[in-house]
């Protein structure tokens, strides 16, 4: 029995709370065993979830990083070693005991689909579809501190260049035009080539003779360097500050000037009294109901 004194409304509030935090229970449910109904309903691939959902064609849905850098074939991308990707894992066979294990994905840059195998006698990855491996050149080890060599096979090989090296490669297109040639695109070099012989008769005829571009740009900036004082001498005259920039004069500018004083001749008052004079007046002779 309780010490405490029998009140209605504490009563009532836990009645409510026990309703409010109350919990389903189906007509199978048993502390032992809880639901069948509800965990075939809710939670058909168990503790997997949604990446069971292909289990019965033995096929599991992992995060799997990728170990190596590799070249999208879709469009040429490089893929950085760590990246990871929800991949389809299978097995597809066996090495002695050792089972071989295929990894499927889809890369971001442009959802082509990648393939991967484990090789258990080599201990190693083996890019099978949709990329291909980039190496730092032959013979370079599997991972850092490797001593074994890595094996070329489904390996391309990609010549590595220093961030100033390809820097100036970018700034320069005849250099991006030599390694086009160079790596085997001279379909690409030579339709490059006439483009980039105009440019070089543009810029040859434009920038060849320097004292005459010397001459043009100093007969520019001598025209504008009188244009911003004589501005800067109207603006001090007009008693403006000195951070303000008077706009150059305009006929619209002169035809409304004139306006303005003709009209103040003829009337006594200026364009802008009269304009306000005329909208006194037809607020005064306007009705005081609103219109339908």
């Amino acid at each position: 029995p309780s010490n405490y004194p029998y009140h209605p409304s504490v009563s009532m509030s836990t009645l409510a709370a026990t309703k409010a935090d109350g919990f389903y229970y189906p007509p199978d449910w048993t502390p032992e065993g809880g639901s069948a109904s509800l965990s075939k309903a809710f939670n058909k691939n168990g503790a997997l979830g949604k990446r069971a959902n292909k289990l019965d064609q033995g096929i599991l849905t992992i995060r799997f990083e990728m170990p190596f850098n590799v070249t999208c074939r879709g469009c040429s991308h490089t893929i950085a070693r760590g990246v990871r990707f929800n991949a389809e894992k299978k097995s597809i066979g066996k090495y002695h005991s050792t089972a071989v294990y295929s990894f499927r994905m889809l890369s971001t840059c442009c959802a082509t689909a990648i393939e991967i195998h484990t090789d258990p006698k080599a201990a190693e990855y083996i890019v099978t579809e949709g990329a291909d491996r980039c190496v730092a050149g032959a013979g370079a080890a599997t991972r850092y501190g490797d001593e074994k060599a890595l094996d070329l096979e489904g390996t391309i090989e990609v010549e590595l260049q220093s961030r100033e090296e390809r820097d100036a490669m970018m700034a320069d297109p005849f250099a991006r035009l030599e390694r086009g040639a160079a790596s085997g695109d001279v379909a690409k070099a030579k339709a490059m080539a006439p483009t980039l012989l105009e440019l070089a008769d543009a810029s040859q005829d434009r920038w060849g003779n320097h004292y005459d571009v010397n001459k043009s740009l100093r007969r520019a900036m001598r025209g504008q360097r009188k244009e911003i004082a004589a501005n800067k001498a109207e603006t001090q005259a007009a008693g403006l500050p000195e951070h303000m920039r008077l706009l150059p004069a305009t006929e619209e500018d002169a035809d409304a000037a004139r306006a303005a004083f003709r009209s103040r001749a003829i009337t006594g008052q200026n364009i802008f009294d009269r304009n306000r004079s005329d909208k006194r007046a037809a607020i005064r002779s306007a009705s005081i109901f609103s219109g339908p």
